[in-house]
Order: C-alpha cells, then structure tokens, then sequence
C-alpha cells in the first residue's frame, strides 16, 4: 500500500475509533444519571423511614401504602432504564474494542512500512557505495 493512501486509512481508522468513543461517553453519562436517579429515591426511602413520629397518622390514612407502590413503580422503572443503557453499552463496548483493535492494526501496519521502507532506503544507500567503491579504479 502506498504510504499517503496507509496514512488516509490511518487517519478514517483513528477517526472512526474517535466516534465510537464519543457514543459510549454519551452511554455511560445516561448510565451515571439513572444511578443518580436511583440513589436519590434510596435517599427518599431511607428519609422517609426516618421519620417514626409521622408513621402512625400516614398508617391511617394509607399514605404509606401508596407511597410503597409509587417507590417500588419507581424503583421498576429505573432499574428498566438502567438495564436498556447497559444492553446499549454492551453492544458499543464491543463496536469500540473492534474499532480500536482496526485503529491499533493500521498503526502497527504503518509503523512496519516506515520501518521498512527505511530499510529499503538504506540498503540502496549501502548498494550505491558499495557500486561506488566498486566502480572505481
């Protein structure tokens, strides 16, 4: 492959990693924000347990039944949310490893046909004296 045309594949590769990173940055801030969600309403459960002189009247009126259903809807539908966004980050998890890995691969490819074409450019160099040396009388 010729080297401009490596260093453009180089560059789509780099640029293709660069992109699948961003969507799992963006992944992984959804998944920070339903853990907030979920951690807020763990701290609104655990305030509303703390609070032993209120339980009685809220008993009587059935407040707390309520209240018990709307956490756990709650709670259901976070932990749904939650598990959609790690299905979703599995699956770009895996798309980041391949455009990494294809990134890594062109990298490596380009550094071995500079290295060789360095080769090549000194053994013509060591031909040429040695033709030279050769050559003279």
């Amino acid at each position: 492959m010729k080297p401009e045309k490596l260093e453009q594949t180089v560059q789509v590769t780099k640029a293709l990693y660069l992109r699948e990173h961003e969507a799992i940055k963006e992944i992984l801030a959804q998944e920070a924000e339903i853990r907030a969600q979920l951690a807020r309403l763990d701290a609104q459960v655990a305030q509303a347990a703390a609070r032993p002189q209120q339980t009685h009247s809220v008993r009587m009126v059935g407040a707390d039944i309520l209240w018990r259903g709307w956490e756990s809807k709650t709670r259901r539908q976070i932990h749904t949310q939650l598990a959609q966004v790690q299905a979703r980050k599995l699956g770009a998890m895996e798309q980041l490893r391949r455009a990494f890995g294809r990134k890594d691969a062109m990298e490596k490819l380009q550094k071995m046909e500079q290295a060789n074409l360095i080769r090549r450019r000194q053994t013509r160099r060591q031909d040429n004296l040695l033709d030279s040396i050769l050559t003279k009388p």
